[in-house]
């Protein structure tokens, strides 16, 4: 038996406070509504549930049956660095790996190279140091041929814009300097829904039962929690649409329940501009 929603509520207000400076005035005026606190008293079933998407990756929800249609599958990034130069002091090569959650980043690895080392010779050397580097391998798959050096995102996720390789002379000399290296590849996270407690979601609440299906929704909120610059989503169910950046929110209810919402509908979030990610409420019964 899933779990009963008691004592819902819907929570909204928009207020701000002025100073008067017209001649003979003073104190301060109260501009628009404070918290109102609706009770949803008919309601008697809530879900809460995450949803990410990246530019034109949906995530459709039927509302009849709280059950998601995912659509984009993910893309691992690929950062190149080139090596270039032949060694001609041996000593220490310096390599600084950067990553928005690598371990230490910017992390500096220096790598041992031996005159006479040709530009291949160095980068594998460089690969072969990357590889023995857990904050990397944890993340990357490192690899490349000849002079390439390649990390390779395991899991598919959203774009790092901050990866990087920079290849550098440290003790060694010979090694043209690149303090820059090629997004190859960029990635893009997958389509995602589940629940908050969990990394599923197929119509349960977060003890896994089922719960029921929805026959008049009271409440609805929407709320952006993440995502890159101006990267924007749009939401359209039934008769309604609205379009959200990082930070905004969307909210309806209704105590006797919501018109634009029907459990016929679907509720399709849509990245419109890179990655993004929402939480969604809704209360039914």
């Amino acid at each position: 038996m899933s779990i009963t929603a008691n004592s819902a509520r819907a929570y909204h207000g928009l207020q701000a406070t002025a100073e008067p400076t017209s001649e003979g005035t003073s104190g301060t005026i109260t501009i628009g509504q404070g918290q109102t606190v609706t009770t949803l008293a008919d309601a008697t079933s809530a879900i809460v549930f995450a949803v990410e998407v990246d530019s034109t990756y949906t995530v459709a929800i039927n509302l009849s049956t709280l059950v998601p249609t995912l659509t984009g599958a993910g893309v691992n990034q690929v950062e190149t660095a080139t090596a270039a130069g032949t060694i001609t002091a041996s000593g220490n090569a310096t390599v600084i790996v950067t990553g928005d959650d690598i371990t230490g980043s910017p992390l500096t690895v220096s790598v041992a190279v031996a005159n006479t080392d040709t530009a291949a010779t160095w980068a594998g050397k460089v690969r072969t140091e990357l590889n023995a580097t857990a904050a990397i391998t944890s993340l990357y798959t490192v690899g490349g041929a000849s002079t390439a050096i390649t990390l390779t995102r395991i899991a598919d996720r959203y774009n790092d814009s901050t990866l990087n390789i920079s290849l550098a002379n440290g003790t060694c000399t010979g090694i043209t300097t690149a303090a820059t290296s090629a997004d190859t590849t960029a990635g893009i996270n997958p389509a995602k829904c589940w629940r908050i407690s969990g990394t599923t979601y197929a119509g349960e609440d977060f003890e896994g039962a089922d719960l029921p299906n929805p026959f008049v929704f009271c409440g609805i909120q929407v709320r952006s929690t993440a995502g890159e610059g101006g990267g924007t989503f749009l939401i359209d169910s039934g008769s309604f649409q609205d379009r959200l950046i990082v930070g905004e929110t969307f909210q309806k209810s209704n105590a006797t329940g919501i018109d634009s919402i029907e459990p016929s509908n679907s509720l399709t979030i849509t990245g419109e501009s890179s990655y993004q990610k929402a939480i969604v409420t809704l209360i039914y019964y």
